[in-house]
């Protein structure tokens, strides 16, 4: 009888045990802090990679950009096909008077032309480049622009001697003290490039550069 007793009493205390292990299982699984998806280690390998692989695109994307706006520029230019190289150790007083010019140029990036040292730069939504000699002076600045962005006077003039010209690529030249701008039309017709240079009121001007 008392070995009985003893038998019954052990399985009370193990299945009181028991339950209460139990209890602090649920307790434990409810409070514990969870570990979150996005900080397990293969979700932040894919979140590295993606964020890398934005950065590529967007470097892509800005190149492809700056390389259509130096043919642009340069199109049509003689000597341009090396206008577009990165240039270093650009005069004090060149670098002076483009800071001066451009106090909020972003982006900058020096080439060469032609004896001259060119800024290709950002300038609100375009991007520009500013022309300077070796003296600080500057020659002009060149932004490509749309047709939106071209007078009329110059379409009216460039269709009404040419009709059905094809235009392509327009640059707006800002000369210093020069009360007009000047914008070089490139344009096909009949299969053959030609590039003209008129000011905002659609007159032909020379321009040799």
């Amino acid at each position: 009888m008392k070995k009985l007793f003893l038998i019954l009493a052990a399985g009370i205390l193990t299945l009181s045990a028991s339950a209460q292990g139990n209890s602090g299982n649920k307790g434990k699984s409810k409070n514990s802090p969870s570990t979150s998806n996005s900080d397990a280690p293969g979700n932040k390998a894919d979140k590295d990679k993606t964020d890398k692989s934005k950065v590529k695109e967007k470097e892509k994307a800005d190149k492809a950009k700056n390389d259509d706006h130096d043919r642009k520029v340069w199109d049509g230019v003689e000597g341009g096909s090396d206008c577009g190289k990165t240039s270093k150790n650009q005069p004090a007083k060149v670098r002076s008077s483009f800071q001066r010019d451009y106090p909020n140029a972003i982006n900058v990036r020096w080439t060469k032309c032609r004896g001259d040292w060119t800024a290709r730069f950002g300038n609100g939504i375009f991007l520009s480049t500013a022309v300077y000699h070796a003296n600080g002076d500057r020659r002009d600045t060149r932004t490509p622009v749309t047709r939106d962005n071209i007078p009329r006077r110059i379409l009216d003039e460039i269709l009404k001697k040419r009709p059905g010209t094809q235009l392509e690529d327009a640059i707006k030249i800002q000369v210093p003290n020069a009360v007009k701008d000047i914008f070089r039309i490139k344009d096909i017709l009949e299969g053959k490039v030609t590039y003209q240079y008129l000011d905002s009121d659609g007159n032909t001007v020379s321009y040799n550069y």
